[in-house]
């Protein structure tokens, strides 16, 4: 085939072809001319289409159901993503979390019991059918479903059992998460991309704390994990130990000998855990604290929240206040009336599942917490609530990436073969 612009012979002629800026028509020399012109369009063309069909795909959305089994409870999330420039933009369709005893009722804290077994299993395929009912109704296709274990969960000593009665249950295979790659996904559920230079991720669970930040990369290499032995029901567990009379202290008593010194440590080897301008914060003392000292912003994906409100939270949960008063609200002086009332009827609906959900001690362990390692890192570092997100977000995204790049190897394995 003749390169597309080589010269070729060709006879003198004058045709006219039109002039798009202006209307008027335009004399070539040659043919040699009026054919690089109309090849010329075909090739604008041909980048123009090619160019909104990019733009189509990377805007897909994609859909997804995600249970995470972890040390409290069980949590459902069906969940929209979709591509953009700085991220996968994620939006929760269906969510759903239901407290149960799966390790609390473990014996000598190493075995899944059978009755804590059945009842994750029951939980589970009953926010699975939840899930696919919503999906139906809004007729959402491709859905793609997953099963996790948490860190936490993933400790177990017969897991195996677990994920057996799973598949049985569900018919669908449980995957575990260890604590880095808990909280790999979790930053990169959290965090947009052109931030995570320089933020830090941390997420206070019941059972542990997960913390992180990427070092250059933005790879599962590059992510720098650390983990704290506490989190809100562990810690509340611990400080009730240390002082039973009053567990407020036993707790603050936790944070002074244990908490602060451990993440000290690991700060010393790991320098992006104190060094960090921004703090991306996720978890239920996370989101309680946003729902309970920022209302107005109760339909916001992120929620900045400052020293201020870290330590009159702590104060209002010390005096026993947190759960006494009506939720105040400030509005910016634009805001409609219309959308007041939604943002309102959402924030009572949060405070009264964040009162449906934690004890006042689980609080004062997971804020205590989130206090003591901004105090050791950066006090001055911008703190960001982020709601939708979780490494249950992340696990998801990256486990149909695979699935993606399985199928694409099938495909051009099959094509090979069939040459």
């Amino acid at each position: 085939m003749p390169h597309l612009f080589r010269a070729r012979a060709t006879y003198t002629t004058r045709t006219a072809v039109p002039n798009e800026s202006n209307g008027c028509r335009t004399s070539f020399n040659d043919n040699f001319e009026r054919q690089r012109y109309i090849r010329m369009r075909a090739i604008k063309g041909i980048l123009t289409i090619t160019m909104a069909l990019a733009a189509i795909a990377s805007a897909q959305t994609k859909y997804f159901g995600g249970v995470d089994v972890g040390s409290k409870g069980t949590k459902a999330a069906l969940f929209s993503a979709t591509r953009k420039a700085d991220g996968d933009e994620i939006k929760l369709i269906f969510g759903k979390t239901v407290n149960g005893p799966l390790v609390s009722s473990m014996r000598d804290g190493r075995l899944f019991t059978t009755e804590g077994i059945k009842w994750a299993t029951d939980t589970t395929r009953d926010l699975l059918g939840a899930m696919q009912d919503e999906a139906n109704k809004r007729k959402l296709t491709g859905v793609q479903y997953y099963i996790v274990g948490s860190s936490g969960v993933a400790h177990g000593e017969n897991r195996e059992e677990l994920a057996e009665a799973m598949k049985s249950a569900t018919q669908i295979e449980m995957d575990f998460i260890d604590a880095a790659r808990e909280g790999y996904y979790g930053l990169t559920s959290s965090v947009p991309i052109r931030r995570r230079a320089q933020s830090l991720y941390i997420d206070i669970g019941s059972g542990n704390t997960k913390l992180g930040c990427l070092v250059g990369g933005s790879d599962l290499k590059s992510f720098r994990p650390a983990e704290i032995k506490y989190g809100s029901v562990s810690g509340r567990n611990k400080g009730a130990q240390i002082n039973p009379t009053d567990i407020p202290s036993g707790i603050q008593q936790l944070m002074h000998d244990e908490v602060g010194p451990a993440y000290t440590r690991q700060s010393l080897d790991i320098p992006c855990l104190a060094n960090r301008q921004r703090i991306y914060w996720t978890g239920g003392a996370a989101w309680a604290t946003a729902t309970l000292m920022h209302p107005e912003r109760a339909l916001d994906s992120y929620v900045l929240i400052n020293t201020k409100d870290i330590d009159a939270f702590l104060s209002k949960l010390q005096d026993r206040t947190w759960n006494q008063r009506k939720l105040a609200y400030f509005f910016a002086k634009d805001t409609e009336a219309e959308a007041q009332n939604r943002i309102r009827a959402r924030a009572e609906k949060e405070r009264d599942d964040v009162m449906n959900t934690f004890v006042r001690e689980d609080l004062l362990s997971g804020v205590s917490i989130m206090k003591t390692v901004l105090e050791i890192s950066n006090p001055s570092a911008v703190l960001i609530f982020a709601r939708e997100s979780g490494f249950i977000y992340g696990f998801g995204l990256e486990k149909n990436e695979k699935n993606e790049l399985r199928q694409d190897a099938g495909i051009s394995a099959e094509r090979v073969a069939a040459r």
